[in-house]
Parts: C-alpha cells; structure tokens; sequence
C-alpha cells in the first residue's frame, strides 16, 4: 500500500484487489511509455508483478520475484501460503476471507515483526512499524490468470533469504530454469540488507 494506504478509506473495499494492484501498475508503464523494465516484486507483488506480464509483457524485459510467491494460471496468494507460512497461518487468512473482512492486520509490534518476517534489529523494526498498514483482503483472495505466451518468455529470477519458508518457491524456480540467488537475511532484505539486494539487482540488470 506504501504512500498510497490514505487511498483506502476513500474506496470501496470490493474495489481493493489484485486486479487494482497490476491495473496500478500497468497504468504506471503505459503513462509513462516506459519499455525494457526490469520488475521487482517482494512477497505478494509476486502475484502483481505475474498480472502486470500478462497484460503489458512487451513494455518488460525480466521479473524479479523476491522472497516472493509465484503463481501459477488460477491460484491465488492465499493458495501459496500453506508452504511459506504453514496451515495455522493460512486458516487465519482464509477466516478472514471467508467471514469478507475488508482488511487483515498487519504486525503492531516488534516482536510480532521478528517473528512473522525474521527482522530482529531494533533501528530496522522502527522503521518498519510507523510504514505497515492492513492488507486489502481481496488481494489475498483473487486468483491471477496467466497463459500470454509472450509473458511466459520473460526471463525471471528469484532472490531467496536465508530465513523466509521461501524455499519451496525458489526450488520450483529453478527448476524451471530460473536464476536464483541467495542473501542470508531475514523477510524483507530491502530493509535489512539494501546494499546486497541492490548489488544483485544491478548484476541481473547489467546481464
């Protein structure tokens, strides 16, 4: 949501999905014409950054999923949670869903941010809480729709942290000749480790 969570309150929440989140985007690189984008997706933006390739792949060079879910044509963020996050997490969203709460919860405090991400540096933790905002629970419900052929000869990359239950992604990703690369950190390395994600962005961008 980042500078755009005000936006929320002013929206319907039916109106606060996936397909809003890729149509943001989407927007974005049509309006400002732009064409060899490398796009970088943490986490759920996996499932926006697979959308956006459907729909605009000839404006992109290569997808970078990092720490993030990779869907297939159908499946839906909160499908990809079982693996990452097991089954007692992925019954409370789906909960969420089902009882058509408008928003999930993000962390409030530190500890709960240690535990759900692995971000255990205090400076970084007091970054992160005043910046958290709930999650449009519609975004974790929708299923993306693949099948563009020019999309699925994107290159793409994924970058795995050593501490995330990203694992079963990451070897699906190279298995399906995808690069992988790896960072021992926590959750969220654009916080923890800015340096060595920008390093290996730059790396696949040069390449």
């Amino acid at each position: 949501m980042g500078e755009r969570q005000h936006l929320a309150a002013l929206m319907p929440p039916a109106a606060i999905n996936l397909d809003l989140h890729v149509s943001d985007v989407v927007s974005l690189l049509h309006a400002e014409d732009l064409s060899g984008v490398i796009l970088v997706g943490h986490a759920y933006a996996g499932m926006v950054i697979t959308g956006v390739a459907e729909q605009a792949p000839e404006r992109l060079a290569s997808l970078v999923y990092v720490n993030a879910v990779a869907p297939s044509d159908g499946e839906a963020m909160v499908d990809q949670l079982e693996a990452v996050r097991g089954a007692e997490f992925v019954a409370r969203i789906r909960g969420f869903i089902a009882e058509g709460a408008p928003f999930m919860p993000a962390p409030s405090t530190a500890e709960e941010i240690a535990s759900r991400w692995a971000v255990t540096d205090p400076a970084d933790q007091a970054f992160m809480l005043p910046r958290l905002s709930p999650q449009p629970t519609l975004t974790f419900a929708q299923p993306v729709r693949t099948g563009n052929p020019r999309a699925a000869g994107l290159r793409r990359e994924f970058i795995l942290c050593s501490e995330s239950g990203f694992e079963p992604v990451a070897r699906r990703a190279s298995a399906s000749g995808w690069g992988v690369h790896h960072i021992d950190t926590g959750h969220d390395p654009m916080v923890t480790t800015p340096q060595e994600l920008a390093g290996i962005l730059l790396a696949i961008a040069s390449s």
